[in-house]
């Protein structure tokens, strides 16, 4: 009986004939583990890119939520402004200027206040990258059963 060939899989059976294997030549466990970790970082990079994407788009919502709130609280101001006209006309000449300033004042505020909710409930939509998080996972998983995988092989050569 001849030995296998150890640069290949496959061997001879007890009568001496060639046994194929895979076709693919055994590689070294630091090959192996080289490899491992060149997919690693480009897996690494991929997901960075992925989050930078995510919080991108998480930031637009934002921006926008913010400028309304604070256009929100601009015409909040001016309907403070109109309050205080009102609150004096009224006391100093009780005529109709009173009621138009009433009027102009609840307007405001009214537009004011939602504008403001309106982006509050904007900013509430921010999410953390789920995407991200969940690829991560996945990744963590993945690395864990390829250097098991890379583990065993070494130990069943050895």
């Amino acid at each position: 009986m001849q030995p296998g060939n150890p640069n290949t899989r496959g061997g001879y059976d007890y009568e001496g004939r060639t046994v194929p294997g895979d076709g693919m030549p055994d590689r070294a466990f630091g090959s192996l583990l080289g490899e491992f970790f060149d997919q690693g970082k480009r897996l690494i990079s991929a997901e960075i890119t992925l989050a930078k994407t995510e919080l991108s788009q998480e930031m637009t919502k934002f921006k926008a939520g913010g400028a309304m709130v604070g256009v929100g609280g601009v015409l909040l101001l001016i309907g403070g402004i109109a309050f205080m006209l009102f609150a004096c006309a009224a006391l100093a000449l009780v005529m109709p200027f009173w009621a138009a300033a009433l009027i102009v004042t609840v307007l405001f505020l009214a537009i004011g206040a939602g504008v403001a909710f309106a982006g509050i409930k904007r900013i509430k939509e921010f999410h953390a990258p789920t995407k991200t998080i969940q690829t991560l996972k996945e990744d963590g998983q993945w690395a864990s059963r390829t250097f098991q995988s890379v583990k065993s092989q070494m130990h069943g050569h050895a």
